[in-house]
């Protein structure tokens, strides 16, 4: 099997067999065309205790007659087999449906057509011997082989009351179906019952050191109560036979061996069971093709076939593994390939599981996309994650090396993970801006504060001489000094999320603009009430918009502040004294509201 086929080379092996570039020579089966061929290729094991003796005579009556009606036992015909009708017709040979006398019963004959050449009738006997070695439930039991008056040869067989199981896979509504699983809708377990059984019949025969080599449903019969049998043995080998390349079975179902020539063994039919597989999953050949040659170079690349996203991946996959082209790849043996089918059924129930589990963790990957869900998002997305949970459990614990449950309960995982840490996210974004976090520490530095700005009103009350420049900064710079020291000394309180830095910053920021103007009055002549008044609308717009983005009671003194200040404008000689009422009821509020509503 070294090397590719070449078209000219395929032609060249049809050719040899006589067999036309047909489309339904795909689905035909080769045999051998002489006898030569027919005995190196289809050499029957010898009996074990004793050469082939004569066959016996088998009178077969072809006029289809009836017994005669009433009649004593000798008045019947002499012979004791009476054909009643034809079951089935080839090229060289026929099936008869023909009724035993002797044990009052009906069953087949298969005999060579007139005429047909020695290879043929070789064949038949072949068939016969093989058969009738291979004693089996499942496989059609011989009952005699002989030579009929003409010499012919003849097979009598057991008549199966049924039909080819390749009936069965083109029409699901067949009265066939009547017992096996399933519906119309969906055969497969039914078809996979039937492929169980066929491997039970093939793994016997290699048992018996016999390779089928035409495995495909038109050579399974389907009785009426659910027996399964593997039928024509025609072209069975010797397990470890060499073909010396010559061309045997059929091109759609072919394993490369066959078709490039090679060592037939169990693993020739556990390909044909592969192909066989491939059938029932698709409704289409392994090898389908247009042409014989098309077919039989497909035969030999035997390329891994791709399934549809609803054949099971577990079947697919072994369907792909039984068809590899070199056979160590392939399942060791037929009960090997059945025990395959067996585990499907198993993980069926997980494999369902899963797929379920994929379906709910693809609706909780949309619910997880949601920017903001509602409270009934939320549930929605804790149930998803609590039955995708379950689901996959099940599954495992069902089938443990289900790697496609593996795989999604790691999407599981990973969802998880992410919706952790964007709620440990969402967690530390609300805690730094969480306003009840030091709020102790901020209300009694706001109440050292607080004390400090009604001593400095109380100050300016009873001080009768206009405050200097010089002093307005120093009254400033004591503010912004004693901001620092409690800011040092309540660090690990007040600077503890990014709310309580942000509200320090805010009160940094207005005494740095608060002496701005009154550093500046101490090199330019500036009336105190513009400094302070200045002062004022300055704090008042801080304190507005700390209202709109911090506290919402920081805003009342933005009002305060903005009171004083047109007050001060109003009247300019008191302008000290508004200031100083101002600035000293604003910490006193801040400090009342930092205790009673801290995050208000």
């Amino acid at each position: 099997m070294e090397g590719a086929l070449t078209e000219a080379e395929a032609r060249a092996k049809l050719k040899a067999t006589g067999i036309a570039e047909t489309e339904l020579a795909v689905a035909a089966t080769i045999r051998p065309v002489d006898d030569a061929s027919l005995h190196e290729t289809m050499a029957a094991p010898p009996p074990s205790d004793s050469p082939h003796r004569p066959l016996p005579r088998i009178t077969v009556d072809l006029r289809g007659s009836q017994p005669v009606k009433g009649g004593a036992p000798g008045e019947i015909r002499s012979a004791d087999l009476e054909v009643r009708g034809i079951i089935g017709e080839g090229g060289m040979g026929r099936v008869f449906l023909t009724r035993q006398h002797s044990l009052d019963r009906d069953v087949a004959v298969k005999t060579a057509k007139d005429g047909a050449p020695e290879a043929a009738r070789e064949a038949l006997l072949f068939e016969g011997r093989i058969t009738g070695q291979l004693e089996h439930p499942s496989i059609v039991p011989v009952h005699a082989l002989g030579l009929d008056s003409a010499d012919r040869p003849a097979l009598v067989m057991k008549r199966i009351e049924g039909v080819s199981w390749d009936e069965l896979l083109a029409d699901p509504s067949h009265d066939g179906w009547e017992g096996w699983e399933g519906s119309p809708a969906d055969r497969l377990h039914g078809h996979l019952q039937i492929l169980m059984q066929v491997c039970n019949a093939v793994h016997f025969a290699h048992s018996r050191g016999i390779v089928h080599r035409d495995l495909k449903p038109e050579n399974v019969l389907i009785g009426r109560y659910g027996d399964v049998y593997v039928a024509d043995w025609g072209i069975a080998a010797k397990t470890g036979e060499d073909t010396g390349g010559r061309l045997c079975g059929t091109l759609g179902y072919m394993a490369p061996e066959m078709a490039a020539g090679g060592v037939i063994d169990e693993r020739t039919d556990v390909y044909l069971l592969g192909a066989v597989l491939h059938e029932l999953l698709t409704g289409r050949l392994r090898h389908e093709a247009r042409t014989s040659v098309e077919a039989l170079l497909h035969a030999h690349a035997s390329e891994p076939s791709r399934y549809d996203v609803d054949v099971p991946e577990e079947l697919a996959e072994l369907a792909n593994r039984a068809c590899a082209k070199n056979p160590d790849e392939r399942p060791r043996s037929a009960k090997e390939f059945r025990q395959a089918l067996l585990d499907f059924r198993e993980h069926e129930d997980s494999v369902q599981l899963t797929e379920r589990a994929r379906e709910r963790l693809e609706s909780l990957e949309e619910l997880l996309a949601i920017e903001s869900p509602d409270d009934e998002q939320r549930r929605a997305i804790d149930e998803r994650f609590a039955e995708v949970r379950f689901a996959l459990d099940q599954a495992l614990r069902s089938w443990p090396d289900n790697v496609t449950a593996k795989t999604a309960q790691e999407w599981l995982d990973q969802l998880l993970a992410e919706r952790r840490a964007k709620a440990e996210a969402l967690e530390a974004f609300a805690r730094e801006r969480d306003p009840n976090v030091g709020t102790r520490s901020r209300a009694l530095a706001l109440s050292v504060l607080a004390i400090f700005g009604v001593v400095m009103m109380v100050f300016v009350f009873v001080k009768e001489d206009a405050a200097t420049p010089t002093e307005t900064v120093g009254y400033g710079s004591l503010l912004i000094v004693l901001l620092v020291i409690l800011v040092v000394a309540l660090r690990r309180e007040v600077m503890t999320n990014v709310f309580s830095r942000q509200l320090i910053g805010m009160l940094f920021i207005c005494g740095v603009l608060v002496m701005v103007p009154r550093v500046i009055s101490l090199w330019v002549p500036i009336d105190l009430v513009h400094v302070l008044a200045a002062n004022s609308f300055t704090l008042a717009g801080v304190c507005l918009m700390g209202g709109l983005t911090l506290l919402r009671w920081v805003a009342w003194i933005g009002l305060i502040m903005l009171a004083a200040g047109i007050a001060m404008l109003l009247v300019p000689d008191e302008s000290l004294r508004l200031f100083g009422v101002g600035t000293a009821l604003s910490i006193v509020l801040a400090a009342v509201m930092a205790r009673v509503a801290p995050g208000g």
